[in-house]
């Protein structure tokens, strides 16, 4: 820690300068703070979004991607949509509206192919 520096006045008196020890508040400081914060949420913010557009927990439940299986095995768009709603029924939270739509486009399938 330094010391207060010493200042005489006109009339000879000695007088410390206890200032010159502190550094001067910032009156901003409050603000930036704030700024930080927001610019920190916003991060995560967008990192939450990109997770749930990338990378969404209900395709990932289990050691491999849906996504990655579906292109593995060659399906197409129907068959892809099968998969993807029966995979993530039970972890998306509508169960019986998910294999509804998975219904959907097997029926979609089994038309076509009788045709």
């Amino acid at each position: 820690m330094g010391y207060a520096k010493e200042y005489r006045d006109e009339n000879g008196g000695l007088y410390y300068n206890h200032k010159s020890l502190y550094k001067e508040p910032d009156p901003f400081e409050g603000v930036k703070q704030f700024d930080n914060i927001k610019t920190d949420m916003s991060q995560h913010d967008q990192l939450n979004k990109l997770s749930k557009v990338n990378h969404p927990k209900h395709y990932n439940s289990g050691k491999i991607e849906v996504i990655d299986a579906i292109e593995d095995w060659g399906l197409d768009f129907i068959e892809g949509n099968v998969v993807k709603y029966v995979t993530r029924a039970k972890h998306k939270g509508d169960e019986i509206n998910d294999l509804k739509k998975a219904r959907w486009y097997l029926d979609y399938r089994i038309k076509n192919l009788e045709k």
